[in-house]
């Protein structure tokens, strides 16, 4: 994570409510308590469903220093005070790390939008030019 989790906490993302986290690797969900089912949700499916995407996540991350940063947001307005939009979800840039921002709590048929748009984000990673070395030759 080229920026730190102190500028992540005086960033405009931040929201006090975020109590929680999972952090795997370079993809890393805040969420307040109540949402803790969501968090998980996103995380087991990206385990299961794309565990190879993960772990070339992992690996490119170890070499190119990003994470994408999944935000589950408590409220329709704290969401609105982040990304100044009403969608259901939304994307930026924090230094080279990348932001997801999610809409409050969802529904089970809005979890297929939050792993697509996770799994764009580790795509983008692979037109990033990084120095070949001996230790990351395979990517």
């Amino acid at each position: 994570m080229k920026g730190s989790y102190a500028a992540l906490m005086q960033s405009k993302y931040f929201n006090p409510a975020f109590n929680s986290a999972i952090f795997d690797g370079p993809v890393r969900i805040y969420f307040a308590q109540p949402h803790e089912s969501l968090a998980l949700k996103i995380y087991f499916q990206l385990q299961h469903q794309y565990q190879e995407k993960l772990q070339r996540a992992k690996d490119l991350a170890k070499v190119i220093d990003r994470t994408i940063l999944v935000m589950i947001y408590p409220t329709q307005e704290s969401f609105e005070n982040s990304f100044e939009s009403k969608s259901f979800i939304q994307s930026d840039s924090l230094f080279d790390d990348t932001i997801i921002g999610v809409n409050g709590p969802f529904e089970d048929e809005q979890l297929d939008q939050v792993l697509a748009t996770t799994l764009e984000a580790i795509e983008s990673w692979e037109k990033i030019p990084f120095q070949k070395t001996e230790e990351n030759a395979i990517l």
